[in-house]
């Protein structure tokens, strides 16, 4: 699929899933799903906790600075490109349609809360932020490895670290599994956009 065809497609799903969760507290099936997430062992405690504090905003930007820069030494321009604009628009980004949503977090009556919050439920901003992040590192190491099994198992630990990340905040019970697949969504527009961005300043160089 063409890169603004898929961008298109995903911002389409992206503002779509945003109003219907303006418009509702959560979606069906997010408390049953939540429920069966939260049933798992306690030893999933502490990797949720980990994961939560490894995709706060200020570490997905930190990270992604010193990427950037490592990078952008390494001759890897258009990754810097990539890397910069995404981490300039992502905070205010996630901010904004927090705020335009403004989606409540889940009822402690409904499910256990495990974890503390600042800000309204939908995106999961840890969510958006860490895929961003992951996908973004997998992509820029991939791209220096030879084809075949070290680039899929790059690109596999990068996706399980994005499934974990969504797993780890509904378990945490601070968002719907709906708020994840937000963060999910977002973060596609983001790396898309991005991507696309890459591809004209490419031509036009």
């Amino acid at each position: 699929m063409p890169p603004p065809v898929l961008f298109a497609a995903l911002t389409a799903c992206a503002v779509a899933l945003s109003w219907l969760a303006h418009e509702r507290d959560r979606l069906p099936g997010d408390l049953w799903l939540a429920r069966r997430i939260q049933d798992l062992p306690g030893a999933f405690e502490t990797p949720a906790e980990v994961m939560r504090a490894a995709t706060t905003t200020w570490v997905v930007v930190l990270v992604g600075t010193a990427m950037v820069t490592a990078f952008h030494f390494m001759g890897r321009r258009r990754a810097w490109l990539v890397f910069a604009v995404t981490l300039l628009v992502l905070p205010p980004t996630q901010a904004a349609i927090k705020n335009m949503v403004d989606r409540p977090r889940p009822d402690p009556s409904l499910i256990e809360r495990r974890a503390t919050f600042t800000s309204e439920s939908f995106p999961s901003g840890h969510v958006l932020g860490g895929t961003v992040l992951f996908l973004l590192a997998a992509w820029l190491i991939a791209g220096r490895l030879q084809a075949g099994w070290p680039r899929v198992v790059t690109w596999a630990i990068a996706v399980a670290a994005c499934a974990l990340g969504g797993i780890a905040n509904v378990y945490e019970g601070v968002h719907w599994p709906s708020d994840v697949l937000g963060g999910y969504l977002w973060a596609g527009v983001l790396l898309v956009g991005g991507w696309c961005i890459v591809r004209v300043v490419r031509r036009a160089a």
